[in-house]
């Protein structure tokens, strides 16, 4: 009996040694008396969670899915009603979800059969601070404890205070889960609505945050969805209860608020500057872009098919500041703002993402459902570029100023589809050589408007090898041609 208590002594803050002796007699019921007293002692304490002498407690920070069998204090935040069920032999089992927080998180048990008198009884409520010892797993929302027959849960004289510790955005990792984290709101998205696997709908809609450490995407899911209505850019907000996953498309973390979640306006200012980057810094495959440019040129909305059958629109703005120029191009609901914009002014395009486009190889920025357009107070400065002739190399887009030396008639032809097109050349020179250009559809009549010697600007004009193979400019719809 020395031995069993000697034993009892690494449990003792967990359970009484009444109740201790019950689950070592319970062990060796199970075992078929095949195990001594203290073996089966030993047993106990590694479901609750003590299997040497040097584990402690843990807080709740520590415990993830593979932690096994735990023990740990806490205070119940909330309690859910126990429900029954059948199972596969026809016994009725019995289960309590309950969330549970300390002063480092706050996590789900669930608490199974006998275990659920203490919530039954009102022994423990919200507000009750107990004592658990369970086995970990991988819940929906994040790792859970789950606490059978051989586990603790009853209440605790431990002093223990929840709270959650207000997280930076660049702190927020994949598979967190209970985050508290502050913000400016950055950008908006409308409520979409969506079928699920069993058949009834869902609701979700998204929403940018800032901070001093970075932005981060936040889907605010069914219940929490409407929120986006009561919420304006600019404001500070606190979200609570919020989890961490990877996006699969942009591979990056983005947080998610169920309806165990919550997002509150506060009044405490965060701190926040919107990271902006010149033109000449944007590379392939970059995402959250935000820049400031000059609108250069603005194109007629198009619409398309989409895969599914839909219609899409889609049109440019193209952008230049002190560093270059870019296209930019709006899908869909955003082209609205190609008719409240003219030419010459600046604007802030937000949360775009950058790809190469397969025919011109230049990088060109996408407005989708997560960016904007809005006016800016920035003052920029936009120069052109002129490329020298010399420098043209094969299959890119360059901007040249020359002299004309060589004009070509008007042609008509008739296209694949049956349409009627026209063509004309022009030649120009520079200090560094002479190039041909060659001009489609509405740029054809140019060549009208222009006598020998004359200075010519040709910008965003698609370089390619001609019939003698050598390299001439292709002016087409994205091309501007002046006489200077």
């Amino acid at each position: 009996m020395t031995e069993m208590k000697g034993i009892y002594e690494k449990v003792s803050h967990l359970i009484s040694y009444d109740d201790f002796l019950e689950k070592v007699n319970e062990r060796k019921e199970a075992l078929g008396g095949l195990c001594d007293d203290e073996m089966c002692a030993r047993l106990v304490l590694s479901d609750l969670g003590v299997s040497n002498t040097d584990k402690e407690p843990v807080t709740i920070d520590c415990i993830h899915e593979n932690s096994g069998n735990i023990s740990f204090f806490a205070k119940v935040l909330a309690a859910y009603e126990p429900r029954e069920f059948k199972r596969n032999d026809g016994t009725v089992g019995r289960v309590a979800n309950v969330v549970v927080g300390d002063s480092t998180g706050k996590i789900r048990v669930s608490v199974w059969d006998s275990k659920v008198e203490v919530l039954e009884s009102g022994e423990v409520d919200v507000g009750s601070v107990v004592v658990v010892a369970g086995y970990t797993k991988k819940g929906l929302n994040g790792t859970e404890v789950n606490v059978g027959n051989n586990g603790v849960f009853a209440p605790s004289d431990e002093d223990v205070e929840y709270s959650t510790p207000d997280r930076k955005i660049e702190d927020i990792k994949d598979g967190m889960n209970d985050i508290t984290v502050s913000g400016k709101v950055l950008d908006l998205g409308n409520v979409k609505t969506f079928a699920r696997k069993d058949g009834g709908e869902g609701r979700v809609a998204g929403m940018t945050l800032g901070d001093s450490t970075g932005t981060i995407r936040v889907s605010l899911w069914d219940e929490r969805a409407a929120l986006v209505d009561q919420l304006k850019p600019g404001q500070s907000v606190q979200l609570q209860g919020a989890y961490a996953k990877i996006n699969n498309f942009s591979q990056k973390v983005e947080l998610s608020v169920g309806n165990a979640g919550s997002v509150e306006i506060s009044d405490e200012p965060v701190d926040y500057v919107l990271p902006f980057t010149k033109i000449v810094d944007v590379a392939d495959n970059m995402n959250g872009v935000n820049l400031t440019g000059v609108i250069l040129d603005i194109s007629d909305v198009r619409t398309f098919s989409k895969k599914d059958g839909s219609q899409g629109t889609i049109g440019n703005f193209v952008l230049g500041d002190e560093t270059g120029k870019i296209r930019v191009t709006l899908w869909d609901d955003k082209t609205a703002h190609l008719d409240e914009f003219d030419f010459g002014e600046t604007i802030d395009v937000m949360n775009a993402y950058s790809r190469v486009n397969n025919f011109s190889q230049q990088v060109e920025l996408n407005v989708g459902n997560r960016g904007s357009v809005a006016t800016s107070t920035k003052a920029i400065t936009y120069q052109e570029k002129l490329d020298k002739i010399n420098d043209i190399l094969p299959g890119k887009s360059y901007s040249i100023q020359g002299r004309v030396i060589e004009i070509g008639e008007i042609r008509e032809f008739e296209r694949e589809d049956g349409t009627q097109n026209s063509v004309s050349n022009m030649e120009l020179e520079d200090e560094t050589g002479k190039i041909k250009v060659t001009l489609w559809g509405e740029h054809a009549e140019f060549v009208n408007d222009i006598q020998f010697g004359m200075m010519v600007r040709v910008t965003d004009a698609f370089s390619k090898f001609g019939m003698n193979e050598e390299i001439e400019l292709s002016a087409g719809n994205r091309t501007k041609v002046m006489i200077v």
